[in-house]
C-alpha cells in the first residue's frame, strides 16, 4: 500500500507540473524566445507580430518547426522552434496573438 501512495503522489506531482506550465509561462517562453527579435512591444521587432491571431501564429510556428514556413530568417526560427514542444508553441501562440 505504501508503494502505491508513493507511486500516486509522485505521479500527482509530475501532473501538477503539466498544469503549471499550461497556465502560465507563455511570458516567459516569449520572454526567453522571441523578444530579442520581435521585441518587448511585438510591434516595433524585426518582424512584427501584434494583431496576427493565435491560429495564424501557430501555423507559421509549426511551418518552421516542420519546414514549410519561411523566407530570410527561416533557418533562425527554425532552430528557436525546434526547441519547443507542440504544447508550448500553442501556448505561445495564444499569448502572442494577445499583444
Amino acid at each position: 500500500m505504501k508503494k502505491v501512495l508513493i507511486v500516486f503522489s509522485a505521479v500527482m506531482l509530475l501532473s501538477s507540473f503539466g498544469v503549471a506550465f499550461a497556465d502560465g509561462d507563455a511570458a516567459n517562453l516569449f520572454k526567453t524566445h522571441c523578444q530579442g527579435c520581435h521585441g518587448a512591444d511585438p510591434a516595433s521587432g524585426i518582424e512584427p507580430i501584434k494583431g496576427q491571431s493565435a491560429a495564424d501564429l501557430l501555423k507559421k510556428l509549426e511551418g518552421y518547426k516542420d519546414g514549410s514556413f519561411g523566407a530570410q530568417r527561416k533557418l533562425v526560427m527554425e532552430n528557436v522552434v525546434k526547441q519547443l514542444s507542440d504544447e508550448q508553441l500553442k501556448s505561445l501562440a495564444d499569448y502572442a496573438s494577445t499583444l
